[in-house]
């Protein structure tokens, strides 16, 4: 039974995603729309998009120009990225007139960012003229993808290019916050160790969903505070690898240093960025190659942890680790390669952004199994104490049961004691059998229940007793209850051979300072003396 929820909250795990991602994307492409200012059918049929790489002519080592064609209409933008030299962008007109309008400071302009640069209107048929302080620096941004096109244009552009990095945003952001929910309303089955994998799962995709975002051109779009996102991508980055290998330390079980190293490492590297951004207000670039070197001594001493972990004993769930691991070093390798080799597309991100989602996709189903287990082991652990509690026979609870609530309940509150036998079981055994005796004692249990209204108070103490506890404080309801249990008793006495019949006495506390032994006593008393009552009147057993 709880398997089948469990697998039915899953399917609406999966569809709530999916509705939610759909939602996200619709209103993100709404509120992009309504930011346009331009008439959406005039933006599609006039200007025209250009990517630069290609274009430039370079005049000297310092400088480059691009004849601005008359088809690229007006309002126009250029997206270029940006380095630590120092360099201008300047209008050329016709007639060798030039306007400078655009200047980059290295010591107040963001580092190693996209710019976006709006080019005075009248731009088309113009020379756009690029001029920088070092030879160097040129030739870095020549080949750093700049484009030409209408503000219109240019956006769409990079958001087209960047939709990859959103939608893993989203993704990670919808699964993180499920599995948030899942971990906070099961959290009474959850294991120490499964909430600490859990707990590390959602950092996991937190961390490597707002790395995707803010590595990505999108936000250049929205902020200037270029710094911030850089550092921000720096600091989501270098949380990658102590989150990937905490998550493997735990399901392992593994504290060895060639797991803590690579940790430790990551977190001073990390330490290291941050007071650098404190103290200079810039995110500390040149620890990208050692961190890079962090994350590749990452790979190799979790797959060496991996493999000596599967050999020892074989488990399924370090194979799959180990597999999902092998998908996020697939790409990573393969995006610090493509990063490495000059090639300045967005390929490495969306390399690593392919092994993230591998490995996240495997871990996922790791923890939902763990999830799983927890849930069948609580479901056992249920059925255990339904057997330590419940009376196998009537249904009811057992004596054990009634011990545990009689010592929880608290002292001088309105107690009150139902105690009950049933008659002739010891006759009807002998008369019509065991199987009748048994008969018996599961009619009087249905009367019992029936006429006290919640089973979870009725409890069969002993072979014919039976229980119930209540806070009544009114008498006249516990005597009407009593009554309708004779009279339950009675339509079963017309219908069966053998005789239905309850001796029933009771005790209230009703202001009386007695214990709950003394109250019980009292009501098993006044039971006996029902009983000889009723013996005395019917005499045996008769029909």
């Amino acid at each position: 039974m709880r398997s089948e929820l469990y697998e039915k909250t899953k399917q609406k795990w999966c569809l709530r995603i999916l509705v939610w991602l759909v939602a996200a994307l619709v209103l993100l492409g709404v509120a992009d729309s309504c930011r346009v200012q331009e008439d959406p059918h005039r933006t599609l049929v006039q200007g025209s998009l250009q990517e630069l790489d290609d274009s430039w002519t370079l005049e000297t080592d310092q400088q480059a120009v691009y004849d601005i064609p008359e088809s690229m209409g007006e309002s126009l933008m250029l997206s270029i990225r940006s380095t630590k030299q120092k360099f201008s962008l300047v209008l050329r007109a016709a007639d060798g007139q030039e306007t400078v309008f655009y200047t980059y400071d290295p010591d107040s302009g963001p580092a190693e960012m996209r710019l976006f640069a709006a080019l005075p209107e009248g731009a088309a048929g113009k020379t756009l003229v690029l001029r920088c302080a070092e030879p160097s620096a040129l030739s870095a941004m020549l080949s750093s993808e700049s484009v030409l096109a209408t503000q219109t244009k240019l956006s769409s552009y990079y958001f087209r290019r960047s939709l990859y990095a959103l939608v893993f945003f989203l993704l990670c952001v919808l699964c993180a916050v499920e599995l948030g929910v899942l971990m906070v309303t099961m959290r009474s089955i959850f294991t120490p160790e499964v909430c600490h994998q859990t707990r590390v799962m959602i950092g996991l995709m937190l961390d490597v969903g707002i790395w995707a975002l803010t590595d990505s051109e999108l936000l250049a779009l929205v902020t200037d505070r270029a710094n911030l996102v850089v550092f921000v991508s720096l600091v989501t980055f270098s949380l990658t690898v102590p989150f990937v290998l905490e998550f493997i330390r735990c399901t392992v079980k593994n504290d060895g240093w060639l797991i803590r190293l690579p940790q430790m490492a990551a977190l001073v590297l990390l330490a290291a960025d941050a007071a650098g951004w404190l103290l200079a207000g810039q995110p500390m670039l040149w620890l990208l190659m050692p961190i890079h070197i962090t994350v590749i001594a990452s790979i190799l001493a979790a797959f060496h942890t991996l493999m000596v972990s599967y050999k020892k004993n074989h488990s399924g769930e370090v194979r799959n680790i180990l597999l999902a691991f092998g998908a996020l070093a697939a790409g990573t390798l393969l995006a610090l390669a493509t990063f490495y080799s000059g090639y300045r597309d967005r390929t490495y991100a969306v390399c690593y952004c392919a092994g993230l989602l591998g490995f996240l996709v495997m871990l996922g189903r790791i923890v939902l199994h763990r999830i799983r287990q927890a849930s069948d082991e609580q479901a056992q652990l249920e059925n255990y104490k339904n057997l330590a509690y419940v009376d196998s026979l009537t249904g009811l609870f057992n004596y054990t049961a009634f011990k545990y609530m009689k010592s929880r309940w608290p002292e001088h509150t309105d107690w009150t004691y139902i105690v009950m036998d049933v008659n002739w079981l010891k006759q009807t055994n002998d008369q019509y059998g065991h199987r009748a005796g048994d008969e018996l004692l599961c009619c009087a249990a249905r009367c019992i229940r029936e006429a006290f209204y919640r089973a979870e108070d009725c409890f069969r103490i002993g072979g014919d007793e039976f229980a119930v506890i209540a806070t009544a404080t009114d008498e006249d309801a516990v005597k009407a209850a009593v009554e309708t249990l004779r009279r339950l008793c009675a339509e079963w006495d017309a219908k069966e051979e053998y005789p239905v019949s309850i001796a029933v006495g009771y005790a209230m506390q009703a202001g009386r300072t007695m214990t709950a032994d003394e109250l019980f006593m009292e009501a098993d008393a006044a039971m006996y003396r029902n009983k000889a009552e009723i013996k005395k009147a019917v005499g045996g057993i008769s029909r």
